[in-house]
């Protein structure tokens, strides 16, 4: 699937952030905050699996 946009998709934008050899976060964001955003990412993938599963029934 080609995008006829100029802007990347976003999974060629994660490989080149990927192979620049650089954190996500680049330092530019205090610890605290990463470890909220990732805390919160976890809790909400959790939540998808278990409405995923519930949904099923």
């Amino acid at each position: 699937m080609e995008s006829t946009t100029d802007t990347p998709s976003s999974l060629p934008l994660l490989l080149a952030l990927n192979r620049s050899g650089k954190p996500i976060y680049g330092g530019t964001v205090p610890l605290e905050v990463v470890a909220r955003r990732r805390a919160a990412n976890r809790a909400a993938r959790r939540a998808r699996r278990v409405h995923r599963v519930r949904s099923a029934r």
